[in-house]
């Protein structure tokens, strides 16, 4: 296999493989647990999207509107336009949670941390 058809192969091994996530501490669903969201590897099409906003406030809010997912996959946000989540958010949540899809910095890093130190 060349090295353009492993590249390709990564990003879709990736993007059928497990989702990463990280807890919301600031949320909490109608059972009183805290909300858990999710994301897969950023595509170039997703980037385009979110770099065609013009403010780096719109472009965190694209990030969490077309990354952010449910543990089914689904688009959380999809249907909340970028104006909403703008002023109906507290931003600081949405900007950490834009922080952890952008660094990688999910809970699974968090539990890599973990076992590292426990070595």
């Amino acid at each position: 296999m060349d090295i353009a058809a492993i590249g390709r192969q990564h990003l879709t091994d990736a993007l059928n493989g497990k989702l990463s996530k990280a807890t919301v501490d600031e949320w909490f669903d109608s059972t009183g647990k805290k909300v858990v969201v999710y994301w897969r590897p950023l595509t170039g099409k997703e980037q385009k999207i979110i770099d065609g906003f013009s403010t780096n406030v719109d472009k965190i809010c694209a990030t969490v509107k077309h990354r952010c997912r449910d543990e089914n996959g689904r688009l959380v946000f999809a249907d909340c336009p970028i104006e909403s989540l703008v002023h109906d958010y507290d931003f600081q949540v949405l900007q950490a949670i834009a922080f952890l899809m952008v660094s990688g910095m999910g809970q699974d890093y968090q539990e890599t941390i973990e076992e590292i130190e426990k070595e």
